[in-house]
């Protein structure tokens, strides 16, 4: 049950939805091969790495991310609008403990705002947490360069995938809340 209740905050990669994966892992993976072609060019290994390089900026504007999430889960959660309970169009499902049981749900716009919401506060407070941990080791082995690519390209693949999950909430926060089901 602990383990439930702390893994819990990334339950959004859990939904069950015909087009999630390509917003969950195929954009991301597309953008962050981009990214780490465009880092293998043009950008030096220390100018990523290094304080005060480019990860280290990202990660300054990425801690402060937390409390906007945790801001908007509590709007979403508390808002007061008949509609956002109803099922959505074609609604993903989730699993969800229940008595003591799982039990596949499907979600309404509350529930999929709130876990994605929720995913989003985690997601970014781990991106923060590891990044400062994974900048502060010092790596003394031979294979310190390829430790180094796959640091980066972990790192770039855990923000496209918040900023694309992001994007998403901002859409349904902005657009799809607002419009009417069938």
């Amino acid at each position: 049950m602990i383990t439930y209740q702390l893994t819990r905050p990334l339950s959004y990669l859990l939904i069950k939805h015909d087009d999630k994966w390509l917003y969950d892992w195929l954009i991301p993976l597309l953008l962050t091969a981009g990214t780490l072609w465009l880092s293998v060019e043009f950008i030096p290994m220390h100018a990523l790495i290094n304080k005060g390089g480019l990860i280290s900026d990202i990660t300054g504007f990425v801690a402060n991310l937390p409390g906007f999430f945790i801001a908007a889960l509590a709007a979403v959660a508390t808002f007061n609008k008949n509609d956002i309970d109803q099922l959505m169009d074609n609604p993903p499902k989730i699993s969800v403990m229940h008595h003591g049981k799982s039990l596949m749900v499907d979600m309404t716009r509350r529930r999929f705002l709130c876990v994605l919401f929720a995913y989003l506060t985690a997601t970014s407070i781990m991106i923060v947490l590891l990044t400062k941990l994974f900048l502060a080791v010092e790596l003394t082995t031979e294979y310190k360069v390829y430790f180094n690519w796959a640091g980066v390209g972990f790192y770039f693949f855990m923000l496209w995938q918040m900023v694309i999950a992001t994007i998403l909430g901002l859409y349904y926060l902005g657009e799809r809340l607002h419009t009417p089901q069938r």
